[in-house]
């Protein structure tokens, strides 16, 4: 291996050792022998990933990480007398569009009188949880919505003031917020619902008049940080477990939604119906 690829595998293993939740149960000595004893440094940072066993964790290369993919943003129907949100997935470079796009959806719904809300969450495969939270804080109310749990402790996230907030950070300092909304929120998730996208049904779940439809969701319920590496590339480390606002802890196990059924959205405004409540 030459010296500035075995620089960037070294750099990253110092990562994973210093910031993976797994990091206490690996044999170092003997993951940095097989990850020197391999040529390509991107086989030999993934394979030592692979023997910490977190799915979560992961290597961007350089080129992905330059030109993440682009996703749609949020919209918004009325069907009957529901308020349907969909939410995809979003890459934190493209959160203020995705902001400014759902807030109008949201805007235009709530004009509408909605008896309740369907929150949308199939196919979300997650990316940047503070616009998908900033969208739906509305329907969420003030308060704290959920924590990272990590080995040395953890950091919460919730609404303030309308406002997304993690840990004591503000996410999307808006002049305009829509008031907080009371009507009974139905949340739909399916086996691509992951990471981020599962943070934001955690962020439902626990609270007055809220049920979930679909399917058991993808289980990466963990919180990743990403660092830098040399020549671009970056190292997406799970770090913590997320938890709901009533203490209970996930991770990389799927999310059981209350009602387990094929047609979520039939499901979900058969629940919401006024002659249901």
């Amino acid at each position: 291996m030459r010296p500035e690829a075995r620089a960037c595998v070294d750099r990253a293993l110092d990562l994973l050792q210093r910031h993976s939740i797994d990091s206490k149960k690996a044999d170092w000595p003997a993951l940095r022998a097989q990850a020197h004893a391999t040529d390509d440094p991107d086989e030999a940072i993934r394979g030592v990933i692979a023997a910490l066993g977190n799915p979560h964790t992961h290597l961007v290369t350089a080129e992905r990480a330059s030109s993440p993919r682009r996703t749609g943003v949020p919209t918004g129907r009325l069907t009957g007398s529901t308020g349907w949100l969909v939410l995809p997935g979003t890459h934190a470079r493209y959160g203020r569009g995705y902001v400014t796009a759902g807030l109008k959806a949201l805007r235009e719904l709530i004009a509408a009188r909605p008896t309740g809300w369907v929150v949308d969450l199939r196919g979300n495969g997650g990316g940047a949880m503070h616009p998908m939270l900033a969208v739906v804080a509305p329907l969420l109310g003030d308060g704290e919505l959920g924590r990272f749990v990590g080995p040395h402790g953890g950091t919460s996230w919730g609404i303030r003031r309308g406002h997304v907030r993690n840990g004591t950070k503000t996410a999307f300092r808006l002049r305009r917020v829509p008031a907080a909304r009371s009507e009974p929120v139905a949340v739909l998730v399916d086996r691509r619902t992951a990471s981020s996208g599962e943070a934001v049904l955690i962020s439902f779940l626990g609270a007055p008049d809220v049920r979930t439809f679909g399917e058991p969701t993808a289980g990466y319920a963990t919180a990743n940080q990403t660092f830098p590496l040399p020549g671009g590339a970056q190292l997406a480390i799970t770090t913590a477990l997320m938890a709901d606002r009533t203490g209970r802890t996930y991770g990389n196990n799927p999310i059981t939604p209350h009602v387990v059924v094929e047609d979520a959205l039939a499901a979900a405004i058969e629940w919401l119906s006024p002659k249901q409540r």
